[in-house]
């Protein structure tokens, strides 16, 4: 596995922590576990390989499918959405992308209060 370039890293943690505070600022606690979907796009060979070991990353469903002509992988984890957290899944993230050859195309979630995703009948 080859190393993680440290300013690619620091980007991607920059971005995360603008997505953490944008979500914050709009009634997430962090605290609060939900599912987490990261993507990642690239040759349908590599994409299927981590979707055979996904659970070995502590994935624990993938889907790969064909989106506007790229092949992507969505996998799904369960964890809150602190920043250490989000931090760790980044690093996890990078290191797949270079152990599978594919690009990391970031991760999203619902923004969760104590009673679940923030939506009008769940407001923050």
């Amino acid at each position: 596995m080859s190393a993680i370039d440290p300013a690619h890293l620091a980007e991607e943690w920059a971005t995360d922590d603008e997505i953490l505070q944008n979500m914050a600022a709009g009634g997430d606690l962090a605290h609060v576990v939900r599912e987490i979907n990261v993507q990642f796009v690239g040759a349908v060979s590599d994409l299927n390989k981590l979707k055979n070991d996904a659970s070995k990353w502590g994935f624990r469903s993938a889907l790969v499918a064909k989106e506007e002509g790229e092949w992507e992988i969505e996998l799904q984890i369960d964890l809150d959405t602190r920043r250490e957290t989000i931090h760790e899944l980044t690093r996890k993230s990078l290191e797949i992308e270079s152990e599978y050859d594919i690009d990391h195309e970031g991760w999203g979630c619902f923004a969760c209060n104590e009673n679940g995703p923030i939506s009008d009948e769940n407001p923050a």
